[in-house]
């Protein structure tokens, strides 16, 4: 079961890639502040530390070459600082031998050079103490030198380090909170005009089709009003175009209509049967004359992008289309006298399209060419595959002048002088099909230099089926 796409809203898209990296930078800055100001604060009670086991070396004394020690409880609390605070010290010989302190503490590196000092974590009755221990030469004690070794808990450190964090933190999130507020509002200031655009184009009516200004629209936005006055234009276009149609159609049904009910009156005032067969020809050419048009109305209407329906292009071999429409005007140009003739290609002229569209197209060109072509012509249609597909239907009629090649698509227009029969759509009809078809229709000489030839280019459904052809 396929899932619904779902509504993607701007406004959110851009606050979440403003938010998202803003408290990202957050996070980050946080753990930063956090892991300074555990250094700071470890830095500076790191000091304190081995001021007191300074201190504790400072109450060392020897008597009768016996070293001794006294640190009174009200010395001990000078050491720890404060209340919070556990402190442990602890007093050893060279020898390894306590010489006073807490028994509870690590035992000291004796291997540590005189003069030197090392930091380190240790947990005594359960809690996490930062030790000390500290090398100090003597030479009053035997062995020269005696290790001191303090300790304590670890809560004044994290309280200054909390603070410390604090205070860098919180005014970072209360930047944040107000940036954030701010960025809000600015991205709902910035799309205003996306509003302004859509109430401007929701105010109006459905025949309204004039552009949109641009003239207080972002720099972002013009593109879009730009695409939408565009398609405007080709809406006025088209409606013009559709209004020029139906005035024209509207003429042309109008002339065979009044033809035919001409002859009607004049049926009704002959006596039987008098010249009634004449009368009764000419409407059977009127009504001929009138379903032709209807007929080529339709068609153009189908082919029409406005009005044409969604279809699905399938490969088709040209040659097939082409022949079979040939062949249903093989009659009408016995009648009329004319030579008519299909040359297909060597090898399947495969082309995406429609094959009842296509067979409009062929049918229309052959037609015109067998009605404008004189008794005793010839029309000549085939199917070539070069670079691409091409459709040609050449005939060696009188031709259609160079300034007439363009007008010639445009709906019901005819040239001056022609007497055949016809409604000016057949090739408006071709036009329409070869554009749906992304085809190219172009105009020309025939081969004999007089005549004329259309050539329909059409893009192969087979990659290089030029360079396959020639293998």
């Amino acid at each position: 079961m396929l899932k619904a796409p779902t509504a993607r809203s701007i406004r959110s898209q851009l606050l979440a890639w403003l938010l998202v990296p803003l408290c990202s930078l957050w996070l980050l800055t946080t753990s930063i502040a956090y892991f300074f100001a555990s250094e700071v604060a470890n830095s500076n009670f790191d000091r304190e530390l081995l001021n007191s086991a300074d201190s504790i070396f400072g109450r060392v004394r020897v008597k009768g070459g016996l070293a001794l020690i006294d640190i009174t409880p009200a010395a001990r609390a000078i050491l720890r600082h404060n209340n919070r605070v556990s402190f442990f010290y602890q007093v050893t010989l060279p020898d390894g031998s306590l010489l006073s302190g807490d028994p509870v503490m690590p035992k000291p590196n004796l291997s540590l050079p005189q003069g030197e000092k090392e930091f380190a974590y240790a947990n005594i009755n359960g809690e996490d103490v930062r030790t000390v221990l500290v090398n100090f030469p003597d030479p009053r004690i035997p062995g020269g030198y005696v290790l001191v070794q303090a300790a304590e808990t670890l809560q004044t450190r994290k309280n200054l380090a909390d603070k410390i964090q604090a205070a860098i933190v919180v005014p970072q999130l209360i930047l944040i909170i107000f940036g954030a507020a701010a960025i809000s509002f600015g991205v709902a200031r910035g799309l205003s005009p996306l509003r302004i655009l859509r109430r401007a184009v929701g105010r109006r009516s459905p025949l309204d089709l004039s552009p949109i200004s641009e003239s207080d629209t972002p720099v972002e936005v013009r593109p879009l009003v730009h695409a939408i006055n565009d398609l405007l234009q080709r809406l006025r276009e088209d409606l013009e175009s559709q209004r020029r149609f139906v005035a024209n159609a509207a003429h042309q049904l109008r002339t065979p209509l009044a033809g035919l009910k001409t002859y009607i009156g004049f049926g009704k005032r002959m006596p039987p049967p008098g010249e009634m067969h004449l009368v009764l020809d000419q409407l059977d050419r009127g009504t001929d004359r009138m379903t032709h048009l209807v007929n080529r109305l339709l068609s153009l209407a189908k082919a029409e992008p406005a009005t044409r329906e969604v279809q699905t292009h399938c490969r088709i071999d040209l040659n097939s289309v082409a022949s079979e429409s040939t062949s249903e005007i093989i009659a009408e140009s016995i009648e009329r006298d004319i030579d008519l003739s299909f040359e297909g290609s060597a090898e399947p002229a495969y082309i995406l399209g429609d094959a009842a569209s296509l067979k409009e197209l062929v049918s229309n060109l052959v037609e015109n060419a067998v009605r404008y072509t004189q008794p005793g012509g010839a029309v000549t249609v085939r199917v070539v595959v070069r670079d691409t597909i091409k459709l040609i239907v050449e005939d060696n009629g009188p031709g259609i002048p160079v300034q007439e090649r363009d007008r010639v698509f445009e709906r019901f227009y005819r040239i001056l002088g022609s007497d055949v029969d016809g409604c000016g759509l057949g090739l408006s009809i071709v036009s329409e099909i070869a554009h749906a078809h992304d085809a190219r229709v172009s105009l020309s000489e025939g081969a004999v230099g007089h005549g004329t030839m259309v050539t329909i280019d059409f893009h192969s459904a087979v990659p290089d089926a030029a360079k396959l052809s020639k293998r």
